[in-house]
């Protein structure tokens, strides 16, 4: 009777425990086997839902990471200085269900509680301007603020004449004359 009651109690532990449902914020590193579940879940990468084109991925994702800077400054939550690994789950429709994040080593400390709330106000007003046919993840990195990524044309207009820089920084020496 004592080992049915022991086997009748450990079955219920674990079955209360499987019930528990994965937050939708969490640090990576928590929660390893709904983690891996929900890896699963979401197979497909957002550089296979762009087609494997990545700068399209790559836009996708700053853009994302551009919205949630300037959702943080709508609701005044001060994301500057912050660098981080996200791992974000989406649904076919663009909405996020899950964001897995860790903080850098070099990152300043945020208060894991008020980041987590403001990520869940992010993912719930958020959604990626894409569609697929189930659900795809991306593991990225970032650090705020972000910096917008400059086009090729705006980078030859800020461009010096060709040698000026080495024009300029040319040291004069005993009598040279220019």
């Amino acid at each position: 009777m004592k080992a049915f009651l022991i086997t009748l109690i450990a079955c219920l532990t674990f079955s209360i425990g499987n019930a528990q449902q994965l937050p939708k914020v969490f640090l990576l590193g928590e929660h390893e086997s709904s983690f891996d579940e929900l890896t699963k879940k979401h197979s497909d990468m957002l550089l296979t839902v762009c087609n494997d084109n990545m700068a399209e991925a790559f836009t996708k994702w700053q853009d994302m990471l551009l919205n949630m800077e300037a959702h943080a400054q709508e609701v005044s939550y001060d994301l500057k200085g912050s660098k981080m690994w996200f791992n974000i789950f989406w649904s076919p429709d663009g909405r996020i269900n899950h964001i897995a994040y860790y903080l850098k080593p070099n990152s300043r400390n945020l208060d894991q509680d008020e980041l987590k709330l403001f990520l869940i106000s992010f993912m719930n007003q958020y959604n990626l301007p894409i569609s697929y046919n189930k659900n795809f993840s991306h593991y990225g990195s970032a650090s705020f603020p972000m910096v917008s990524p400059r086009s090729g044309a705006e980078m030859n207009a800020k461009k010096k004449e060709t040698g000026a820089l080495a024009r300029e920084n040319k040291t004069k020496i005993g009598n040279d004359k220019e």
